[in-house]
């Protein structure tokens, strides 16, 4: 079976990290957002991940324009991470891709370090996160998507 997440990770490179985990231990390819052009074959993936952080409640917009090409059909998951974790951010993006007629597997949030606006001035939050344990859950939320897809 072959992965591919297609992220975009801006802020402190939270994102980043978590796809980083999950490439080295799943195999997953990790491509850029803004790096997919209109020619990219989907058909070359079996499970599609669309992972970001979250700015305004929402994925950033490089990923939701990728994820409004996904092809009936295909089988994806979402991995986001937050200043707070504290509901489904993926929401959006899931009505985007099953409106396309691709099926949602499920989602993975976790915190990640912040220092947007006024919590610049406190040096932030979330300063150690994404935590090891929260790169384990993103791993094992992977792998259970790729069981799932295989069954």
């Amino acid at each position: 079976m072959k992965t591919i997440i297609i992220y975009e990770s801006t802020h402190h490179g939270n994102t980043k990290k978590v796809c980083d985990r999950i490439g080295a231990e799943c195999g997953a390819v990790l491509v850029r957002a803004e790096s997919i052009g209109a020619n990219f074959n989907w058909e070359d993936y079996d499970l599609v991940g669309f992972a970001s952080g979250i700015a305004y409640s929402r994925f950033y917009d490089p990923v939701i324009r990728v994820a409004e090409q996904i092809p009936k059909g295909k089988k994806a998951f979402f991995i986001y991470t937050c200043a707070r974790n504290d509901k489904d951010f993926s929401a959006g993006i899931k009505k985007t891709v099953s409106d396309r007629g691709a099926e949602c597997l499920g989602s993975y949030g976790c915190r990640g370090f912040n220092t947007y606006g006024p919590l610049k001035l406190i040096g932030g939050i979330n300063k150690s996160n994404p935590s090891e344990d929260e790169l384990k859950a993103a791993v094992e939320f992977v792998k259970k998507m790729e069981v799932y897809f295989e069954n």
